[in-house]
């Protein structure tokens, strides 16, 4: 390093550095933690002269010298001492929340960024305290909690996310709703979704979009996920150690190393994890490296970087027969504990994005991504090989008037490109290995998304939003296993998709809004979905689509707080997935259903501390979806009238929170789950269930660098007897229908960090 920069250029600028004059003037920008958002009304003290952050998060502060001290407080958010540096320049401040209310979340799903109170749209923000009330291994009990939201999980990697209904008919996997991690697509090109992959020690907060209710994220039928990537704490510095052990031979290490300061933020996450499973055949091994910065390059820029990694061998108990799941819920089906059948499989996760503002108007995003993926699955009817690489990118430009009294007007234009290349072969399965093949394939998914979006703010109480999205998706598909003349290769476009919204929000007093919404969505076919039985390209097959009427009303009375809504989606070209063999599906569009429900959630401060913060809160999330079939006919037979298959009527989340200053903290939460039909005929029902969960734990820094946290709990406290995913309209002799719950299991973990 002395070779480049010799001793005395160092003297030299330090003795500069030391001659030259005061400050004279710092500017900031102080934004929300956990979402980027720009924190306005924040108040910055300096000595006896004080200012606060405008509207856009910006402060100007004056007369200030090298080493003294800003405070930057909010209502909600931790406080911020700051020493002036010697360097001049432009500085970015990220304030942390203390605690999150129920109409006081920012939202920055559908560039909202806004308190909920604000929003037009069935929307739910999960924060950090929200994801870590359960043993942290899986996102399912977090978005359960969550009215209009039911994540069935089979086990740690077969899952099936339903939002009003929607991906209720899918098998085994979640469809029809869109997630993105950090601005990273976690979609494929034909719709499906595997979330689970996502290790909760790399999430700090979920946004939870419900209904087609965003144009900019592609009109997802059933809504979108929007995860934010954890950071660390702003002008700290830590690096820890995790370990956590379970029932059922859980193993869990999470180490990481995070800093933040007014020019970057940075974190390091490898998390491993294992366990046995309480089913036959249910083993799990997962390895994940995640690393996410943040780079501020004064003010107006913002860089972001995000690399995720995972490896998981897992295997697979499969479903089992009715008299299997009451006699013996922990065996697996028998074909598949014959065979020790498993998926293996890496991915890869990677983007960058560049955030640029100009002046206070306009503001330019642009992000580019990739995806790598790779699967071995020894299956009983076949092995099955496949491979995908996907890459895309996202842009989007907006602009913001100057923030008056009376109007505030904001627009934006934008666009999102992925093309997926995947290719998978069949083989003959020769005792758990690859035999002769059967099948080679390969097909290229490729969907364009442009989008617009304008909204006008009248005197901070009244919101009124449109948006347009429009989509264009198409596959190619090539058959390399061609049998003499016999080539199943083809093409299928579904032709342009225009998906509109239009929403209204108005804030009938300080604490309460109303807000209705009218909007659009579609989902487009899966790959199983667009192919005949015979493997050639169907050419009848369209998306779904559906439109989504709204009302909703939010507000606070005193210590309550209430997010209301009632909805009505009208859903056309149902898509119906009907089983020809083991691994054969053909997709049909079978008719319309109706999805018409209402929802509540609620949130009660029992007890509040000195700082009138909560300590002891009480919730309760109910859902009503009488859902059914409209005109619904497959083959021969006449479903119309029919509840909706897959969906339980009623479905209600409860609890209690205790949060206290000493560190300590309890949770204590109930999820109720009511019959739901298994067949389209309704012939037979799954069994109403409660699901009793706990957690208690104790945090605390020593020494102010030793931060100390010990956490236990019992998931199922009541040992109920339940199933915890349904394949509908099962197949077979006997048909299987069910995924066992896991019985009575508890869990205890330790995490140390040095904190600097």
């Amino acid at each position: 390093m002395f070779a480049i920069f010799p001793p005395y250029l160092f003297l030299f600028l330090s003795l500069i550095a030391f001659s030259l004059p005061a400050l004279a003037q710092i500017k900031g920008r102080v934004i929300d933690l956990a979402t980027n958002l720009p924190l306005p009304q924040v108040s910055v003290q300096h000595k006896q002269k004080q200012t606060a952050t405008d509207n856009n998060g910006i402060f100007i502060i004056t007369a200030v010298n090298e080493g003294d001290t800003l405070r930057l407080s909010h209502v909600g958010y931790e406080t911020l001492y700051w020493r002036v540096p010697a360097a001049t320049g432009n500085f970015t401040f990220a304030m942390q929340a203390t605690y999150t209310l129920l109409n006081e979340v920012l939202i920055a799903g559908m560039e909202a960024e806004a308190p909920l109170l604000r929003v037009p749209a069935a929307v739910a923000a999960l924060s950090l305290r929200d994801l870590q009330r359960d043993n942290n291994l899986i996102i399912a009990p977090a978005l359960n909690r969550i009215p209009g939201v039911l994540m069935q999980s089979g086990t740690l990697n077969t899952n099936k996310l339903i939002i009003r209904g929607i991906g209720s008919r899918s098998l085994f996997s979640t469809n029809k709703i869109r997630a993105y991690f950090n601005e990273i697509p976690l979609t494929t090109g034909d719709g499906e979704t595997t979330i689970e992959d996502i290790d909760l020690s790399a999430v700090e907060r979920v946004e939870v979009i419900k209904g087609p209710s965003s144009s900019i994220y592609g009109a997802g039928l059933g809504g979108t996920l929007l995860l934010s990537a954890s950071r660390s704490a702003f002008k700290q510095s830590q690096a820890g150690t995790e370990y956590l052990i379970g029932s059922f031979g859980l193993q869990r290490m999470v180490s990481h190393v995070q800093s933040g300061n007014e020019r970057a933020n940075i974190r390091l996450v490898h998390s491993y994890q294992q366990a046995d499973g309480f089913r036959e055949n249910n083993a799990y091994f997962r390895n994940l490296l995640s690393v996410h910065g943040q780079f501020y390059a004064g003010e107006n820029t913002t860089v972001s970087l995000l690399a995720n990694s995972i490896a998981v061998k897992a295997y697979i108990p499969s479903s089992i027969d009715e008299a299997t799941f009451r006699n013996n819920p922990r065996a697996a089906a028998a074909n598949w504990l014959a065979l020790r059948g498993y998926e293996a499989y890496q991915k890869t996760l990677a983007g960058t994005s560049v955030e640029h503002r100009f002046g206070r108007r306009w503001e330019l995003t642009g992000s580019l991504f990739m995806q790598q993926r790779n699967n071995d699955e020894p299956r009983p009817f076949n092995f099955l090989r496949e491979s995908a690489q996907a890459t895309g990118g996202r842009g989007k430009l907006q602009y913001k008037t100057d923030n008056s009294k009376r109007l505030i007007f904001k627009a934006l234009l934008g666009t999102e490109l992925y093309s997926e290349f995947y290719k998978w072969q069949t083989y003959r399965n020769a005792s758990g290995r690859q035999g002769a093949i059967i099948s080679d394939n390969e097909e290229q998914r490729r969907y364009l998304n442009l989008f617009t979006q304008a909204e006008v703010i009248w005197k901070e109480r009244t919101t009124l939003v449109a948006g347009l999205n429009f989509n264009q998706t198409n596959y190619t598909y090539t058959d390399l296993f061609r049998s003499g003349n016999r080539d199943l290769s083809g093409s299928r476009n579904f032709g342009a998709v225009f998906s509109p919204r239009l929403a209204l929000n108005y804030a009938c007093a300080d604490k309460q809004a109303v807000f209705l919404s009218v909007s659009h969505g579609f989902s487009p076919p899966t790959l199983a979905e667009t192919l005949t039985p015979n493997g050639q390209i169907n050419p009848d097959i369209r998306p779904e689509t559906g439109m989504n009427y709204e009302i909703g009303w939010r507000g606070q009375r005193q210590n309550l707080q209430y997010d209301l809504s009632v909805y009505a989606m009208d859903i056309r070209n149902l898509l119906v997935a009907r089983r020809t063999g083991d691994d054969a599906f053909v997709g049909v569009n079978a008719g319309r259903t109706l999805h018409a429900g209402a929802e509540a959630a609620l949130q009660y401060v029992l007890l509040k501390n000195r700082r009138q913060q909560p300590v002891l809160q009480a919730f309760a999330n109910y859902t009503y979806s009488p859902y059914r079939f409209v005109n619904f006919k497959d083959l021969d037979a006449d479903y119309s009238g029919n509840p909706l298959t897959g969906v339980p009527r009623h479905v209600l989340a409860t609890g209690l929170d205790l949060q206290t200053d000493v560190g300590l903290y309890a949770s204590l939460n109930l999820q109720a789950v009511g019959a739901m039909p298994m067949r389209d005929d309704n012939t037979l029902q799954s069994d109403a269930y409660r699901i009793l969960n706990s957690r208690v734990g104790y945090r605390h820094t020593f020494l102010g660098h030793l931060a100390m946290h010990l956490y236990g709990g019992c998931l199922n406290l009541t040992d109920e007897r339940y199933a915890s995913m349904i394949l509908v309209n099962a197949t077979g002799n006997p048909p299987r229908y069910y995924y066992p719950g896991a019985p009575r299991n508890f869990f205890g973990g330790l995490s140390v960090s040095w904190v600097w």
